[in-house]
């Protein structure tokens, strides 16, 4: 089936989706919230996709025809661009030196695109546009091809909050440049940001954030997705004894770290407690050292891509989300939840999400306390049980791809209110 065949409703509103990634497939993170909020948006909305792809997720033409034929079924695929960024290493290096020297911040610069920009006002003359829908800040620059659509930006994070809180953390010139990123980051948000209708948040505590920078902006919060039908538990599958996973796209900054930290302070602590015996780490692009570590010690595992997530995480007696930075809220986390997963978390990694320490999750501030922890929860089946049925009815009251489609179907009608109001740019 087209695009235009399945989103092609009489009298329905048109809206364009601008997104820096080819949304599917539903796999962890910004692909898997994307993935359900167009295709949330398609029940309501005849959907165009115009997107770029970024290699990290689609390496080569055949993944990029496979994840076009999938959203067809929905959506009208118009365009997908490459990213002048995935050129090569030496145009990134290039981007991102000469980004440090300029106003517009290297988040802005690394979604900008002649083709795709001279595509969009070919587009604006061909469709009109009730709603144009920027999957994140850097698609924002694009905004002015379409003036009399409702303007709605969606944040995966506050792009400026992240990097202000990773640069207090880093040292010397790294420090020096996250802090500048920051900076003009928070004036775009300020600036740019500022013309929106309605900006669209994954938690209240982003919202919180996002109204200090603009407190006079309209927030709505459209929580991170998951599919609990996909993700749960199949019964006669055992756990294996011992058992520690963690999942997630490991070549991200925020889950890198974690690892290493994993590997340098909390895992010998299990290990000398005995009670830990295997390590599964699951994810794409892992880097060389934690692969190497995963080659070195027998007792853990890396696994690189898989194409199903769950089979590791049914296995997993505990899952450990030792992350202490980042922003947004994890979908690695309510993915786990949903599978009924005994979670041991740093407290950072569970920001934005209506968690509760001791009754959905056990929590640890450092490597001491996340080991007895993880310990505990080995030792205590009945604890583990406890602790995954709460986390999965959790996620099957606030995190259902059900119960946030409707809350993104209530924002836009928001955002196309207030563009009625506010009249013509």
């Amino acid at each position: 089936m087209t695009g235009a065949a399945a989103s092609g409703g009489a009298g329905r509103p048109r809206l364009l989706w601008l997104s820096h990634v080819l949304p599917h497939p539903p796999q962890g993170g910004v692909l898997q919230r994307s993935f359900h909020l167009i295709r949330a948006a398609s029940t309501r909305y005849d959907v165009d996709l115009v997107t770029f792809r970024q290699r990290a997720f689609h390496p080569d033409a055949a993944s990029v025809s496979a994840s076009t034929s999938a959203l067809e079924a929905f959506v009208r695929v118009r365009r997908v661009f490459d990213l002048p960024a995935d050129a090569g290493p030496a145009r990134r290096r290039w981007l991102e030196a000469s980004s440090v020297l300029g106003a517009t911040p290297y988040t802005v610069r690394w979604n900008r695109s002649r083709a795709l920009a001279a595509y969009l006002r070919e587009l604006a003359q061909e469709v009109s546009y009730d709603l144009v829908h920027f999957d994140t800040i850097g698609m924002l620059s694009h905004r002015a091809a379409f003036p009399a659509a409702a303007w709605v930006l969606n944040h995966h994070n506050v792009e400026s909050h992240m990097l202000g809180r990773r640069a207090q953390r880093a040292r010397g010139l790294t420090r020096v440049l996250l802090a500048w990123e920051a900076l003009r980051l928070e004036r775009f948000e300020r600036g740019p940001g500022a013309e929106v209708d309605l900006h669209v948040v994954v938690s209240e505590l982003d919202a919180e954030r996002l109204r200090a920078l603009l407190p006079h902006a309209a927030i709505a919060v459209v929580e991170n997705p998951v599919d609990v039908g996909y993700f749960r538990p199949t019964d006669g599958v055992d756990e294996e004894p011992g058992s520690v996973v963690f999942v997630g796209r490991i070549d991200a900054y925020a889950n890198a770290e974690a690892i290493r930290w994993m590997r340098d302070a909390i895992w010998p602590r299990l290990e000398r407690r005995g009670v830990a015996k295997r390590l599964w780490i699951v994810g794409r692009n892992p880097p060389p050292d934690v692969v190497e570590w995963g080659r070195r010690d027998a007792s853990v595992t890396v696994t690189g891509f898989v194409d199903d997530v769950r089979p590791w995480l049914e296995r997993a007696q505990v899952y450990l989300c030792p992350i202490t930075d980042g922003g947004g809220t994890r979908l690695k986390l309510l993915d786990a939840m949903a599978m009924r997963r005994a979670i041991v978390s740093h407290p950072m990694a569970l920001e934005g999400l209506d968690v509760k320490p001791g009754e959905h999750a056990l929590v640890g501030e450092d490597a001491e306390t996340l080991a007895r922890e993880v310990e505990r929860a080995l030792g205590d089946p009945a604890l583990r049980e406890r602790l995954g049925r709460a986390a999965r009815e959790r996620v099957e009251a606030l995190y259902s791809t059900a119960a946030v489609e409707q809350h993104l179907l209530r924002a836009y009608e928001l955002a196309l209110a207030a563009r009625r109001a506010r009249g013509a740019r």
